[in-house]
């Protein structure tokens, strides 16, 4: 591969501040945005610069529970909570990002009738709301999916924060990739944790990448950049690496887990995923699948079957069955698996798969 360790113009890498979120609890601030995230704004403001700010979620909250009995509002068709978005006309303000279900949010909680409903978690929408709120001088776009849904969406809004519409553009990873705003001098991480620690043996590259790339908005002209990230765990390898730009030492150790463990690149996975409306046939035919391969007694080991972190979406039943192969065994043939299942079960076979979920 080719390396490109320096800017265009050498440029300096952005400064990475990390804040630990606990301080800022116990100082008394309860606000999702850190004093010294506060500070950097209303400078940014002062000196007519722009910024952006970073969340890994769009709409308002991940979920909407209960403060009576602890009831949270699930979606039906999945083993999911319902986020939280914002009405606008026309839409629902529980929405299941799975399957795209969604209902109006209701009054009193359906399992003991409380009208004490409480929205917990952030996304775009609340940033925005708190924004508002908080610094009611600074102007914003939202930039997710929810906003970029129409045709030149995407244009039109970057177009109107370029032009200088708006202070700060507010989104989730859209921001991250294919972005050149010179004019951004600041980036603010709300909450980095969010993806630290997803179910996945490549969660840390992923949140290492995408971290590094929102960072990377900050100080492309030639005003120099500034990045704040927020987090409950400074101490992780992660954010340790994203503040240091230290790639080639995080992608080291990584290369070093992935060996130790035989997970991809140095390592082969395939993953098998059964699905079926009925909960029984997943069950079953996972487990029929698993006698099957292990009575060849290949060169390979079997994980599993176990349900699938989120067992139903869309109102079918999940479970997984994961080979671990050697990298220089080759991809085996798992077709003949299909003949094994019945006309109610879907078997899809995941080489090396980027998503365990």
């Amino acid at each position: 591969y080719l390396s490109l360790p320096d800017r265009i113009q050498s440029r300096p890498m952005p400064p990475v501040t990390v804040v630990d979120m606990r301080q800022e609890m116990e100082s008394g601030n309860r606000s999702i945005f850190s004093r010294t995230l506060q500070s950097a704004l209303r400078q940014m403001k002062a000196v007519g610069g722009q910024g952006l700010l970073f969340i890994h979620r769009r709409g308002h909250s991940s979920f909407v529970s209960c403060r009576s009995c602890g009831y949270v509002m699930m979606c039906p068709h999945c083993d999911v909570s319902l986020s939280y978005h914002q009405p606008t006309v026309g839409a629902m303000s529980l929405r299941c990002h799975y399957c795209g279900y969604g209902r109006s949010h209701p009054r009193h909680c359906p399992d003991c009738a409380s009208p004490y409903l409480k929205h917990f978690g952030s996304g775009t929408q609340r940033v925005e709301h708190a924004l508002r709120e908080l610094m009611p001088d600074l102007t914003c776009i939202r930039f997710d999916s929810d906003t970029t849904r129409t045709k030149g969406a995407h244009r039109a809004l970057l177009t109107r924060f370029a032009d200088g519409q708006a202070d700060l553009l507010v989104g989730t990873q859209m921001l991250t990739k294919g972005i050149d705003l010179p004019q951004v001098t600041l980036v603010g991480i709300i909450a980095a944790d969010g993806l630290l620690y997803m179910a996945d043996y490549w969660a840390s590259e992923r949140a290492f990448q995408t971290l590094t790339q929102v960072a990377g908005r900050a100080g492309r002209g030639d005003q120099p950049g500034t990045v704040i990230l927020q987090t409950y765990t400074p101490d992780h390898p992660v954010v340790s690496a994203v503040k240091a730009h230290g790639y080639e030492a995080f992608a080291a150790q990584e290369w070093e887990q992935r060996q130790a463990l035989g997970y991809p690149p140095a390592g082969q996975l395939v993953l098998l995923r059964i699905t079926s409306p009925q909960a029984d046939s997943a069950k079953d035919i996972a487990h029929r699948l698993a006698a099957e391969l292990a009575s060849r007694q290949e060169e390979w080991e079997i994980l599993g079957p176990a349900p699938a972190p989120i067992l139903r979406v869309a109102r079918r039943y999940r479970w997984h069955l994961l080979l671990k192969l050697g990298r220089g065994l080759g991809t085996p043939d798992l077709t003949f698996l299909k003949h094994l299942c019945p006309p109610d079960v879907s078997l899809t076979i995941d080489v090396d798969p980027l998503n365990l979920g």
